[in-house]
């Protein structure tokens, strides 16, 4: 499938992203970046599984952190919505308890 390219002038690397964020959109909503922090997440989740020093929910705990991490940065960018950054806070701090 092909995009149109962008229409305004792009001088940094966040109008870029900005830019990508918007083509993938459904009903207004950008799904690169959500889908590249749930990829990361079950990406860090499986390989912490496999350490034999780990066990679930240390591997939880620490892909939500880096996840929830992640997320508010984006959110700071404006790539994510503050509904889907909060998923992740929820998330971290129901792997700490």
């Amino acid at each position: 499938m092909t995009y149109s390219p962008p229409s305004e002038n792009i001088t940094s690397s966040v109008d870029m992203f900005t830019w990508l964020n918007s083509v993938v959109s459904t009903d207004g909503v950008g799904w690169f970046f959500p889908g590249m922090i749930i990829g990361i997440w079950f990406i860090i989740c499986i390989k912490m599984m496999f350490n034999p020093n780990a066990s679930l929910s240390k591997a939880f705990s620490l892909a939500s952190f880096v996840c929830m991490i992640v997320a508010v940065l984006c959110r700071v960018l404006s790539f994510v919505n503050t509904n889907f950054m909060g998923i992740f806070i929820v998330l971290t701090a129901v792997g700490v308890m």
